[in-house]
């Protein structure tokens, strides 16, 4: 249930007019179980007497929607978004959603950070740093799957160095 002092349909209405002056304001994710009771109704996701965060998982970017007319898909920023999952987000939106995607940081970091997550890359200069092909044909192309859902694009940097630019 939706606490009753939230005004969940005036801030609908005011995130609805703002859309249609071209300012979309919406949030960096979307998969945030804190938010039941103003974003999200809990009830939706009663599964055998408590909330199910499979359902949730699945279903509540349907609900975020109603709500907010654009989200950020960070999903993007850790891997390549495939036509297929793009698809799948978009079929729960209503038309005019849009999102806004991270590119992917195969892209974007110029050396990859000693983190687990990098595994042979990480410590190592990144061969396709800014490779505008691979952004193409790995990012762009998928993306155009949902056309109609598509907002802006983040392209986030790690921290640059005086070395990484000394020469040219």
């Amino acid at each position: 249930m939706l606490n009753e002092s939230f005004d969940y349909q005036g801030l609908r209405r005011e995130l609805a007019d703002a859309a249609s002056d071209g300012v979309w304001l919406g949030t960096s994710s979307w998969k945030y179980p804190g938010w039941f009771g103003t974003v999200y109704d809990e009830q939706r996701y009663i599964h055998r007497g408590k909330v199910s965060e499979k359902r949730f998982e699945q279903h509540c970017l349907s609900e975020y929607a109603e709500l907010f007319p654009t989200v950020c898909v960070d999903a993007a920023y850790y891997q390549f978004p495939t036509a297929d999952r793009l698809r799948a987000l978009a079929a729960q939106v209503k038309p005019g959603f849009r999102f806004t995607f991270k590119v992917t940081d195969d892209i974007t970091i110029k050396r990859f950070p000693n983190l687990p997550r990098h595994g042979a890359k990480a410590g190592r200069a990144n061969p396709h740093f800014l490779n505008a092909e691979l952004f193409l044909t790995s990012f762009l192309k998928p993306c155009e799957s949902i056309r109609d859902h598509m907002g802006m694009m983040i392209f986030e940097f790690s921290p640059f160095h005086p070395a990484d630019f000394a020469r040219g």
